[in-house]
C-alpha cells in the first residue's frame, strides 16, 4: 500500500523508499513474530525453570522479568524491537531533512485557504510533554528546528504509516474513521455543528470528522506548532476546511458549551492518568447541553502478572511511560468523575473484545490482532 500523496508529504528517492519499506517490514516482523515468540519461549523454558527453583509460578512483574531475562531469545527480540523503533524515525527523518525547506514553504498558509491556523507562540510546554520523546520520536511532537517548522508533523505522518506498516490506510486515518463510524452508528440522529478533536497532531484523526459531517465547523487542538502547521497544510491539500488551534487540552481556548462533540483519539495514552481526568473535565466544560464526549482507551487490564509483563513492552522499551497507567482507567468512571451523568454513558463494547484498528483491516476489528487495542466510550453532556 502507498500513502496518499498531498502537498506536504515527504517524497522519497528510490533508495529512501526501499529503506522505509525495510524498516516497516522489520517492525512488523518484531510485532507479529519475534515478540509473541518471547511468550512461547517463556512458557516453554523460563517459567518451568523458575518453578523448579521456587516451587511456584512468578507472582509479580519483577519475578517474570527476572525469569525471562536469562533468555537469549527475549534479549535479542527486545534489542531488535528497540533498534527497529529508532531506525524507523532515523530513516524517515533523513528523507524529511533533505527537503525540509521545500516542505516549510509548501506549508505556509495561503490567502485562499479554506481552513484556519491559530498558533500561540507564548504557550509553555508541560513538563510531562517536554521531558519525553514519545514513541522514541526525536524531539517528541513539538520540537522546532527553525522558523515555521513542520519537521515533527511530517515525521509523525510518514513515520506512523511505516510504524503501522500501512495498517492505518492510505490516508493514515483508520483511527479517526473508527471514531466517526462509531459515532454515526451510536448517534444517527445527531448532526453536530461544532466538533473538537483534542490532541489532533497532524490531523489524521481530525479530517474524518469533516468528511463525515461536511457542514460542521471542525477544530483540531494540539500543543505542538509543527504538528499544526503540517496539519493545516495537509487539510488544505485535501480540500478540507478545518480550524487548527494551538492550546492545552486541559485549558482549551474556547468558551463554555461551544462544541456539540469533543473527541480525543490516541491522546489519553500519552498523558499521565491525573491529566486524563483533567481533560475529561475540560470536555465537560466545552460541551453544549446534549453534546457528546468521545474517547478511546488503551489496552484492557492485564490478565495477571505475566500478561502485564508481555503487554507493556512499549511502555518500558519504546518511551510509552503513561500507557501502563491508562490500563487502570475505566472510561465511564473517568467521565463521571469529570461531571457527566453515569446513565448517559455509551460504549462500543467490552475492553477485551473491541479493537480500534486491526493492521490492514478496513475499520474496527474484533479478532484480537489490532495493534491499538482498546474500546470507544462516549457520554452525553
Amino acid at each position: 500500500m502507498f500513502q496518499t500523496r498531498h502537498a506536504v508529504l515527504p517524497q522519497t528517492s528510490h533508495d529512501e523508499f526501499a529503506r522505509e519499506e525495510f524498516t516497516g517490514s522489520l517492525r512488523r516482523f518484531f510485532t507479529e513474530t519475534l515478540w509473541p515468540g518471547t511468550r512461547d519461549v517463556y512458557v516453554a523454558t523460563q517459567r518451568p525453570a523458575f518453578e523448579r527453583v521456587h516451587g511456584r509460578r512468578p507472582e509479580s512483574v519483577r519475578e517474570v522479568r527476572e525469569a525471562i531475562e536469562g533468555s537469549f531469545f527475549y534479549r535479542a527480540a527486545s534489542l531488535l524491537g528497540r533498534a527497529a523503533q529508532e531506525q524507523l524515525w532515523d530513516t524517515v527523518g533523513e528523507t524529511i531533512e533533505r527537503q525540509l525547506p521545500a516542505l516549510v514553504e509548501a506549508a505556509r498558509p495561503k490567502p485562499d485557504a479554506v481552513g484556519t491556523l491559530t498558533l500561540n507562540p507564548t504557550l509553555a510546554m508541560p513538563r510531562y510533554y517536554d521531558s519525553v520523546d514519545i514513541h522514541v520520536m526525536p524531539g517528541n511532537f513539538h520540537t522546532e528546528l527553525g522558523a515555521d517548522d513542520v519537521y515533527a508533523g511530517a515525521l509523525y505522518d510518514r513515520g506512523v504509516f511505516y510504524f503501522s506498516y500501512g495498517g492505518m490506510g492510505a490516508d493514515n486515518d483508520k483511527l479517526g474513521t473508527t471514531m466517526t463510524d462509531y459515532f454515526e452508528g451510536a448517534f444517527p440522529d445527531i448532526k453536530p455543528k461544532r466538533i473538537l478533536d483534542m490532541g489532533c497532531g497532524p490531523g489524521l484523526s481530525t479530517l474524518p470528522w469533516k468528511t463525515t459531517y461536511p457542514d460542521a465547523d471542525v477544530y483540531g487542538l494540539d500543543l505542538a506548532a509543527p504538528q499544526l502547521r503540517y496539519a493545516h497544510a495537509r487539510a488544505e491539500s485535501f480540500g478540507k476546511a478545518v480550524h487548527f488551534v494551538q492550546g492545552d487540552a486541559t485549558a482549551a481556548p474556547f468558551p463554555d458549551g461551544y462544541f456539540d462533540v469533543v473527541s480525543f483519539c490516541l491522546l489519553t495514552h500519552e498523558c499521565p492518568l491525573p491529566l486524563v481526568l483533567e481533560i475529561m473535565k475540560e470536555a465537560h466544560r466545552l460541551l453544549a447541553p446534549g453534546g457528546i464526549a468521545l474517547a478511546d482507551a488503551g489496552a484492557p487490564p492485564a490478565d495477571g502478572v505475566e500478561d502485564e509483563f508481555f503487554t507493556t513492552w512499549f511502555n518500558h522499551n519504546a518511551n510509552e511511560p503513561f500507557g501502563q497507567g491508562l490500563r487502570k482507567l475505566d472510561l465511564q468512571e473517568g467521565f463521571v468523575a469529570a461531571g457527566f451523568d453515569p446513565g448517559d454513558y455509551f460504549s462500543s463494547g467490552s475492553r477485551e473484545a473491541v479493537y480500534l484498528t486491526g493492521m490492514g483491516a478496513d475499520r474496527a476489528k474484533q479478532d484480537g490482532k489490532g495493534k491499538f487495542a482498546g474500546y470507544v466510550g462516549a457520554i452525553r453532556r
